[in-house]
């Protein structure tokens, strides 16, 4: 009985124990398989998210050097091209500077473009529209620039596409440019794979096995295999039984497919076998035990891993965040620079493109309504003298104050644009008619009687308004804004501060200038241009003394131009610089020839627009001594009162640094101007010339007489000797002997003559002095 109790003990106690066993062992599997599922589950979820991260760092990429190529084909460089190229400018004078440029534009975005030390782009190519390639940063390779779909291209005005080259798939960027709002050329950037592989792999390594390819039309693009490489070593199909993953790159014509290795064939610990085995190894009880702290340690692992993928879950998050702030961040960026582009940043009225826009919008309604568009364009006078003596800042204020008062005198259908500069543009739809026009702009006008107020200074500025009007003065935007600049000008020749309507005359004007321009710069170029010299002769000896060398011009097309004229032509465009080099190099060399005849000095007058650029002029007027080899005490150089008036430091430190030299400094016209003491005696002066305006009427007028007879006073004061100019007759010379004036010059004595006859009038007179001294010693022996 003790036997079978021990019996049923023992079958009870083995019974009991097998199915605490099988439920343990039960309770194991279950509890494994459910972490096998959750960490696949994890494991998908992770690896979506890379996928997702992966793609939206791609897109974020291609979005950031869409917007680099925006920033080149706007740029200055970019558009100074095409206007110089659109202005007919040839390679020569300036095309080629601005190409220059440019080039140096696009290697410099190629060079400082990087990622992790990798250039983003390999290449930049500028293709005209018509196909031929303007500019390209290495033209040691072979063009891969392809065909170019201008349909495609010209709706999204940017396209990434992919081309075979060499048994290889290269990714392009393709810009549109735009010029004047009309599609002028492509921009072409060659992409660096490597920085896309980069930017594709950086969370991968050896042991994630893992792989990826770029789908594009041209064939894949590989990316990373990490599978291959285990599979190579143990054998099988690396992309069997793999998570798979096929996304699309937004924005993109590419998609990114990946395949990653599952959880359960990573670690024997997570595959189905270890199930298998576990049961296996659980029928003795000890052996449950040891298999027992092997299962808890199984489920440390999962766990560890669990909470590692869910950290890296968190984390991608995080990440996602971010991505997300970002983009909302350049969302704003884009809107505020949408703004940017069609609104001027310091006055905040619509620019120059936006303006030709609203104008082309409102001529638009015009037409359909059949009534007269007001245009009318604004410069403000003598703004860039302001913006030169008192800064940059002054300027700016003077262009916001004008601005707020030109706001507020117009209504809320007019357009006020900044075209830039001191230039504004008013467009005045449904105008009544030429009254209306005139009342307008004489209100514009009355707006700047109120002085503008800096830092307690009070400051006056006036404007010159033209106008043009539609239809009458044109049918498009350009036609009336040329017509309105036009008139502009006219009111600037006028005297400014007013304003003046178009009329075709001003067009014939217009062209003139033109010509004239191309004309003098080709002048200047081929040496057409000629010194004349007029003697300068000492009054009380009746000898020639020196010489006023005086540039003249005779043209093929437009016969003799005043000098007048071209002077003023060159100081606008910017050729008096190399005139008046010119100007140094032959009156300097001519003079020191007539050393050889006769001791004299020569004159030389420069415009204020020269001084602009002391050291430059320095560097000019030392080389043409040097060159020259003429003493510096025999160059006299003249500059007018307009230049004292609006000097800077730089000027006096220039003058003085010519004096110390020993070159002689003479105030030239004096009397026309605003003229003052403080300037002679401020200014290291030597000589004084009396303008030959005060001359003509000196016999007959007696207030012209005396302002002569005051300006030698007040010159013999200050210890200057004094120049008369324009001595018509023996009568002012007479008088002017009297009033012991020491020099002069008109035509009494000469005209002003080409350099072979004024040596004539040397030579002469040095006979005519040997045939005196001849004639003197011939009376003494008698």
């Amino acid at each position: 009985m003790m036997q079978l109790n021990q019996k049923l003990s023992s079958t009870r106690l083995i019974m009991i124990a097998a199915v605490l066993l099988a439920a343990y062992l039960v309770s194991i599997l279950a509890v494994t398989n459910l972490g096998q599922t959750r960490l696949k589950e994890s494991q998908q979820r992770e690896l979506n998210l890379k996928v997702q991260n992966y793609t939206s760092t791609l897109e974020y990429f291609f979005n950031v050097t869409n917007d680099e190529l925006t920033n080149i084909a706007g740029d200055k460089s970019m558009m100074t091209y095409f206007a110089n190229l659109a202005s007919g400018m040839s390679m020569k004078y300036g095309l080629g500077a601005s190409l220059f440029k440019l080039n140096r534009e696009l290697n410099y975005l190629m060079d400082n473009s990087a990622i992790n030390q990798q250039s983003v782009y390999l290449r930049f190519s500028l293709v005209g529209y018509d196909g031929r390639v303007i500019a390209d940063t290495d033209t040691t390779k072979d063009s891969m620039l392809g065909m170019v779909n201008s349909q495609e291209i010209n709706d999204k005005g940017f396209i990434i596409r992919t081309l075979q080259y060499a048994g290889d798939t290269h990714i392009q960027l393709v810009k549109l440019v735009y010029y004047a709002g009309k599609p002028v050329a492509f921009l072409v950037a060659d992409l660096n794979k490597q920085v896309i592989v980069a930017q594709l792999t950086a969370q991968e390594h050896e042991d994630s096995q893992s792989r990826m390819d770029l789908i594009t039309t041209d064939g894949d693009i590989f990316i990373w295999d990490s599978l291959a490489r285990k599979y190579d070593i143990e054998g099988g199909n690396s992309l069997a039984n793999k998570i798979y993953f096929e996304t699309d790159i937004e924005n993109t014509p590419f998609q990114l497919r990946s395949w990653f290795e599952p959880v359960n064939e990573k670690d024997i610990f997570t595959s189905g076998w270890f199930i298998a085995g576990l049961s296996l190894l659980a029928v003795p009880v000890f052996f449950g035990l040891f298999y027992t702290f092997i299962i808890n340690n199984a489920n440390i692992v999962l766990t560890t891993k669990f909470q590692e993928s869910h950290k890296q879950e968190r984390m991608l998050s995080r990440q996602n965040l971010l991505l997300t702030e970002e983009i909302e961040k350049r969302k704003t960026s884009e809107q505020k620079l949408a703004h940017q582009a069609t609104h001027d940043a310091l006055t905040g009225l619509p620019n120059r493109s936006y303006g030709h826009l609203r104008l082309e919008q409102e001529l638009a309604q015009a037409k359909r309504t059949n009534s007269n568009v007001l245009v009318m364009f604004m410069d403000l006078d003598n703004f860039k003298q302001i913006n030169d003596t008192l800064g940059h800042f002054a300027g700016d204020q003077i262009l916001t104050q004008s601005t707020e008062r030109l706001l507020e005198s117009v209504r809320d259908s007019d357009i006020l644009v900044r075209l830039g500069g001191d230039e504004f543009l008013l467009v005045i739809p449904e105008l009544r008619g030429g009254e209306s026009a005139q009342f307008l702009a004489k209100m514009v006008l009355s707006l700047f009687d109120t002085p503008f107020i800096l830092d307690n200074q009070e400051l006056f500025i006036s404007g010159s308004i033209g106008m043009s009007i539609y239809p009458q003065d044109g049918d498009n935007a350009q036609q009336l804004l040329a017509s309105a600049d036009t008139a502009m000008y006219r009111s600037k020749q006028d005297g400014r501060n007013t304003f003046s309507f178009y009329h075709s005359a001003m067009s014939t004007d217009l062209q003139r200038a033109l010509d004239l321009d191309g004309r003098l710069r080709q002048a200047i170029a081929n040496n057409e241009l000629e010194l004349y010299y007029q003697p300068i002769m000492d009054l009380s000896s009746n000898k020639i003394v020196g010489a006023e060398a005086l540039m003249r011009w005779h043209d093929e097309q437009f016969g003799f131009v005043s000098p007048d004229e071209f002077i003023l032509l060159a100081e606008k465009n910017g050729s008096i610089h190399k005139l008046g080099e010119l100007a140094i190099n032959q009156a300097c060399m001519q003079a020191a020839e007539w050393q050889k005849i006769t001791p004299l000095h020569i004159s030389i007058n420069f415009s204020s627009v020269q001084f602009r650029y002391c050291e430059q002029l320095f560097k000019q007027i030392n080389k043409g001594l040097i060159v020259s080899g003429l003493p510096a005490n025999k160059l006299d150089i003249e500059v007018t009162e307009n230049l004292l008036l609006n000097h800077n430091e730089d000027v006096v430190i220039l003058l003085n640094k010519l004096q110390a030299m020993g070159i002689q400094l003479s105030i030239d016209d004096f009397g026309t101007g605003y003229s003052a003491l403080s300037y002679l005696q401020k200014f290291p002066f030597d000589r004084l010339k009396i303008d030959r305006a005060f001359l003509q009427n000196m016999q007959t007028n007696d207030s012209d007489r005396e302002l002569v007879n005051a300006i030698i006073s007040m010159a013999k004061a200050l210890n200057l000797k004094v120049v008369a100019e324009g001595i018509e007759d023996k009568w002012h010379a007479d008088y002017l002997i009297a009033m012991n004036c020491e020099y002069g010059q008109g035509y009494f004595y000469s005209k002003p003559v080409p350099a072979k006859e004024f040596e004539l009038l040397l030579h002469n007179e040095i006979n005519s002095e040997m045939i005196e001294r001849v004639d003197s010693a011939t009376c003494n022996m008698i």
